[in-house]
């Protein structure tokens, strides 16, 4: 699955292309693309966003949000199978919570996973999801490849393994590598987004189809 890690208007107008499933959110990209909205505000507002699912992060030490968004759903204002909650992977804390959305229906997501610690403990309590920082890895100094494959193995021995989705890409060489491997899921900027969908044509296949083409 393709997704768009952005959640500026072109982000959300790029969606409505079926190739991509939804859009990924975080903190900080709320902070940079929706300043005004809160995490349960970018919630109400996806929901009216084509696509398949949306993610978007939750608090681990403030835990008050967990109420209120049980609420909205409750009430009918927020569809839980719409969303997927992403949730800063510190076992000791996480774990817990991880449990309480999946009483409510909603997917859940370990982010910001670096180590085969988190990726164990993740899939141990059953998150559906675990976000790999691809390109973040490489810059603490960590093989990227390697440490995906060494948690693909791990999911590989099980019956209830979550999904990598494969975040901080940074190049179209990045994704492909990943792809490769066999990454579940992808999360792509919006610029490599935009160059994802763009068509590999070598041989000026499109505009000789279009110009031979009759009706």
């Amino acid at each position: 699955m393709l997704f768009i890690d952005d959640f500026s208007e072109e982000a959300v107008r790029l969606v409505e292309n079926p190739v991509f499933s939804g859009l990924t959110t975080n903190p900080t990209i709320l902070k940079r693309d929706r300043p005004d909205l809160t995490m349960l505000d970018a919630m109400a507002l996806l929901e009216k966003v084509p696509g398949t699912m949306h993610f978007v992060q939750g608090s681990v030490k403030t835990t008050e949000w967990i109420t209120l968004l049980e609420e909205l759903i409750e009430a009918g204002k927020i569809t839980a199978s719409k969303f997927v909650i992403k949730l800063p992977w510190e076992p000791s804390i996480a774990a817990p919570i991880t449990k309480e959305l999946e009483k409510m229906g909603l997917k859940t997501c370990a982010t910001a996973v670096y180590s085969l610690r988190q990726c164990y403990t993740a899939l141990t309590v059953g998150v559906d999801y675990v976000a790999v920082y691809f390109d973040r890895m490489k810059r603490s100094g960590i093989d990227p490849i390697k440490r995906i494959q060494e948690m693909l193995k791990i999911g590989a021995n099980t019956d209830n393994s979550p999904k990598i989705l494969a975040a901080s890409v940074k190049e179209l060489q990045s994704a492909y590598e990943l792809i490769a491997i066999g990454v579940d899921s992808l999360t792509l900027p919006l610029k490599l987004a935009r160059e994802f969908i763009e068509g590999d044509f070598l041989m000026n296949d499109l505009e000789t189809f279009e110009k031979d083409f009759r009706m």
